[in-house]
């Protein structure tokens, strides 16, 4: 089908170059067949379809975009013609589904592109996006899904689990619904005032109370309050407090409480593009041990102190001197002016895995410059927020309509932290 290497997928999820390969009508229909027994291929509103039980697919094959676009932006096209059969098969109380074909080698991998958001184009042509990394999860776990950043729901699903998937619907993973709940009680909108913040930390006995990177500390205290409070830690689990033999990195990913794979939580401004991370040996690492590394990534808006007379920081100061913090210089009630946050609103989040096939694009040309001694600083990890959709596990985000909440969380809410400002 082409002449340039982009990536594929191999039967273990090993991340290979090579060009793209052809698939023939009649090859699609076998592949579609092999794994839907009793499916046909019929004629329906004037369109080739394959007809399983009540549903009715149309397919196309799933190949790279084409040039300039990197090697794991991939697509299917989503002729005009779908769109008049889409509504036909609602008419007749049929479920439509519109499914890309990857298939490389051994591996096939179906791509079920929810209808909803792409039926209201007026286009002849429409591109439906997947990314290398959502084949990655298929071929790996058996089902994935996911909301694009232009909110398109699409689910990968290797052969094997694609009639499954069919008749039961997607089986989301357990940890990722345990973030899904916690927003529910801490994503919701409402700014968050420092002091309001610093404070319920002290009266927890939270460490790093008194850091100047607060929503970053708030965040990791409301998660590891509601993990415990909710009985999740056999899933999820905040170390503080990092045990002997580990990583250092803030999230156990666990099964029945078994360690399967680490992660980090993050807090950052919600206008950050580009940011460092972790020292990338240390990831490569942990993600050549475990497989995978999860990134946890809470974006706010963020309202300065010093851009409204450094009042809040004058505030903070004061209050950590009257509870006895005592900094290692002399009192300044400006110390930290210049960064100081007086109040943040999270608005967004995400969860961002890296793999195998995905690693090499966090790996840019970042310049860590040198430290004190002239010495080259460790290379780290930078993840592109151009490139999101091929790291892209999960998203939640503040409806519209909400931001804009009342002045920090109820009284009664229990809370959590984050990182300081070092990502994102």
């Amino acid at each position: 089908m082409g002449s340039v290497s982009v990536d594929q997928i191999g039967p273990d999820g090993t991340l290979l170059a090579d060009v793209d390969t052809t698939l023939s009508e009649s090859r699609k229909n076998a592949l579609l067949l092999h794994a839907l027994p009793g499916a046909t291929v019929e004629i329906y509103a004037n369109e080739r379809v394959i007809r399983f039980r009540d549903q009715i697919i149309l397919k196309k094959q799933v190949t790279h975009l084409g040039n300039p676009w990197p090697g794991f932006k991939k697509r299917i096209q989503i002729p005009k013609s779908w769109l008049v059969v889409e509504r036909q098969a609602r008419a007749d109380d049929l479920v439509p589904r519109f499914v890309g074909i990857y298939h490389y080698g051994e591996v096939t991998i179906f791509v079920d592109f929810d209808p909803r958001t792409y039926v209201g184009r007026k286009a002849n042509n429409s591109a439906a996006h997947v990314s290398t990394n959502d084949l990655f999860q298929a071929q790996t776990l058996g089902q994935f899904s996911r909301e694009d950043h232009n909110a398109n729901r699409l689910t990968s699903i290797r052969a094997d689990e694609f009639e499954a998937y069919l008749l039961a619907g997607y089986a989301a993973d357990p940890r990722v619904e345990v973030f899904e709940q916690f927003n529910a009680e801490f994503l919701t909108g409402s700014e968050l005032e420092a002091l309001v913040a610093v404070k319920q930390m002290h009266a927890a006995s939270w460490p790093d109370t008194f850091q100047g990177e607060w929503p970053g500390f708030y965040l990791e205290y409301r998660l590891d309050s509601y993990l415990d409070r909710e009985s999740h830690t056999d899933l999820v689990q905040f170390q503080k407090e990092k045990k002997r033999g580990r990583f250092d990195y803030d999230l156990v990913l666990a099964w029945d409480g078994v360690l399967e794979f680490y992660g980090d939580l993050k807090s950052s401004d919600v206008t950050k593009h580009v940011s460092p991370g972790n020292d990338a040996e240390d990831l490569r690492r942990c993600v050549s041990e475990y497989g995978r590394f999860w990134y946890v990534l809470y974006e706010h808006e963020t309202l300065h102190a010093r851009d409204h007379g450094d009042v809040a920081t004058v505030e903070w100061n004061e209050w950590r001197r009257s509870v006895g913090h005592q900094g290692a210089k002399d009192f300044n009630p400006l110390s930290y002016a210049g960064r100081f946050k007086q109040s943040v609103r999270y608005v967004s989040m995400k969860i961002l895995e890296l793999n195998e096939a995905n690693f090499g694009l966090v790996l840019g040309d970042f310049n860590q410059g040198k430290q004190q001694d002239g010495a080259a600083r460790a290379i780290k990890v930078m993840i592109n927020k151009r490139n999101i959709d091929n790291f892209l596990i999960y998203s939640d985000k503040v409806e519209p309509d909400l931001a804009g909440g009342t002045s920090g969380p109820p009284p009664e809410a229990r809370v959590g932290e984050a990182d300081r400002d070092r990502l994102f």
